[in-house]
């Protein structure tokens, strides 16, 4: 982990309630980076809420990309601790996919405002997600460990497309994810892969969270968000018809409308409603 990862600030806009309420950090997912987020974060700022958003290590503009594949979950979760000391408050923590699963890991060990899990890898990995595939998708699962290796360095739009997004997607949207997407750490992919049953036990926590799903997600299967829901005592939100990178997607104005309720009815957000209206 260094000491610049690239952490993207996005303040509230002028006249909200940002400065009394938390910031809110965002995480990536595998292959992507902080710009995934870039419609996220100016959403939150028009709605008021202060973000970060997190390129972990060899991802973005974060240095070590030589080094990629020799990156852990560890390593990741140190990146994460390091954004936490330089935003010096505890944030809102929101993550996608693999950033969801780390996330999940963070809130574990710390108490935060709350947890939001958009399309998020399961506390016990991806052993099910495997399956899932394997059984469904077994071409588009060994593309995708193709591209995870390196060995596919230009994604094809209609690799893009069933992977990640809604039937209905442009090819301009598509190339334009496509040419920035990456490969991800075979290391820290692999501890992902490995079954981690102990950890389905329902967590003992006092923040909120929410759990997000996508109806057409062919990496993540229904029971991998169903389950995720239940070991943090919540039901899943599942928006029907969008693909597994839910804030790129076509039906990104009702994720956000989504997200932005569940920020809007947090303690954290009531209480300092409350202290405005004085």
């Amino acid at each position: 982990m260094s000491d610049a990862l690239e952490l993207v600030h996005v303040p509230a806009a002028a006249g909200t309630a940002g400065a009394v309420r938390p910031p809110v950090l965002l995480v990536h997912g595998a292959f992507a980076a902080a710009w995934c987020w870039e419609a996220t974060q100016a959403a939150l700022a028009a709605a008021g809420w202060e973000s970060f958003a997190l390129s972990l290590s060899g991802h973005g503009a974060s240095p070590g990309r030589e080094q990629l594949h020799q990156f852990t979950l560890c390593d990741y979760l140190q990146d994460i601790d390091w954004a936490l000391e330089r935003i010096g408050r505890v944030p809102i923590l929101v993550g996608h996919s693999l950033g969801g699963y780390l996330l999940q890991r963070i809130a574990e060990r710390m108490p935060v405002p709350g947890l939001a899990l958009l399309a998020s890898v399961p506390p016990y990995g991806l052993a099910g997600s495997l399956t899932y595939m394997g059984t469904c998708y077994p071409g588009l699962l060994m593309e995708l460990q193709r591209f995870a290796a390196g060995a596919m360095p230009e994604p094809d739009l209609r690799f893009v497309r069933e992977l990640l997004f809604a039937p209905d997607t442009d090819e301009a949207h598509l190339g334009e994810f496509a040419s920035r997407v990456q490969p991800e750490s075979i290391q820290a992919l692999s501890q992902l892969w490995m079954p981690q049953p102990w950890r389905l036990l329902p967590r003992v926590h006092d923040c909120p969270v929410l759990v997000m799903g996508a109806g057409s997600d062919r990496i993540l299967p229904f029971s991998d968000i169903w389950l995720t829901a239940q070991a943090w005592g919540t039901r899943p939100v599942m928006i029907p018809e969008a693909g597994h990178a839910l804030m790129c997607n076509t039906h990104f104005p009702e994720v956000m409308r989504q997200l932005l309720d569940w920020l809007q009815a947090l303690p954290v957000a009531r209480g300092n409603n409350k202290e405005q209206e004085r």
